[in-house]
């Protein structure tokens, strides 16, 4: 049985099993796929998850809260590819059941690609589960973004790049680290969090007094940092967003930047298809995105019956 409630919640063999609860609860075997805001637990009656270290350390910064980690007879932790520490898991029972999470099947800079894995019941994301997004080649694309760069560093001038400070941030931090790099202050200190899990990264943070043209500034450009990035621009800085929504026509209008990139932590389309197709479940459920659309395509693209969990559907992340 799968329930949408506290996270989403498999019983099976007589155990619960929840996936990215709001709450651990004690007595369940409660598990993180990683470390966004939207899928970390804000309540902790049990102090023990299923996650990895990185998730865990993160858990500990962003929720002052020291957890855990346990291990589960039955349950596989699995590379999903979607930054760094991000997990998929397989339960094991009287039938496979496979939660992905947040996955994304293309190797990149500072993350390993996600693998099918047989299963019985598929419980997928679908962020971008409809035909129009389908990726571009990912190194093609950073090749592009290095070549503008290039022409604004050769000219002595700044870029900023809005990204994701968790995930998208580490992936421009890893693919640009031959240009003179300024981060944003939280940017820099989840680098140096997972320069302590082994992570080849930058951590140096933009000094007002220290830090001249020309530089790369890496930010959200959310919050406070409105107001500075805001001042860059008037000193000349080009700006450039890196998101899979950049596929849509009028992104980079509406984003109001110089360039937008195709870069995404998350599957196109295609990639999601493939890995049901691969994975070759009785039942799919989807959620997050387009969990309906992705649903009705698998079964008609792929003749397995899907059905979405659409109950506690996420805002879309304009950086995803």
């Amino acid at each position: 049985m799968i329930h949408l409630g506290n996270g989403v919640l498999l019983t099976m063999d007589n155990r619960s099993f929840r996936f990215d609860p709001r709450r651990l609860e004690p007595g369940d075997v409660n598990m993180i796929s990683h470390a966004h805001s939207d899928h970390l637990p804000t309540s902790f009656k049990d102090m023990a998850a299923t996650c990895s270290p990185i998730t865990r350390d993160f858990v500990r910064v962003r929720r002052r809260k020291e957890i855990e980690i346990r291990s589960e007879g039955g349950v596989r932790s699995l590379e999903a590819g979607h930054i760094a520490g991000s997990r998929m898991f397989a339960v094991k029972g009287d039938k496979t059941v496979l939660y992905t999470g947040d996955f994304c099947t293309r190797d990149k800079g500072s993350t390993k690609a996600a693998r099918p894995h047989k299963c019985d019941i598929l419980i997928t994301e679908a962020t971008y589960g409809k035909p129009q997004y389908v990726f571009p080649e990912h190194s093609e694309v950073i090749a592009v973004a290095k070549d503008w760069l290039e022409d604004i560093v050769g000219k002595n001038r700044i870029a900023v790049l809005f990204a994701y400070p968790l995930g998208k941030s580490q992936e421009l931090t890893a693919s640009f680290r031959d240009f003179p790099l300024a981060l944003h202050p939280t940017i820099a200190q989840n680098n140096r969090l997972l320069r302590s899990h082994g992570y080849d990264l930058c951590d140096a943070e933009y000094d007002p007094e220290r830090t001249k043209p020309p530089f790369v500034y890496i930010t959200s450009g959310m919050g406070k940092d409105r107001e500075f990035v805001r001042k860059l621009v008037g000193r000349g800085a080009k700006t450039a967003a890196f998101s899979g929504w950049a596929l849509d026509r009028g992104y980079t209008y509406q984003s109001g930047v110089d360039e937008a990139f195709v870069v995404s932590d998350h599957c196109g389309c295609d990639e999601l298809l493939e890995f049901v197709r691969r994975c070759s479940p009785e039942k799919v459920f989807t959620q997050h995105g387009f969990a309906k659309e992705f649903a009705h395509l698998i079964r008609r693209e792929l003749g397995i019956p899907a059905q979405p969990l659409v109950a506690r559907q996420h805002t879309l992340d304009h950086f995803c």
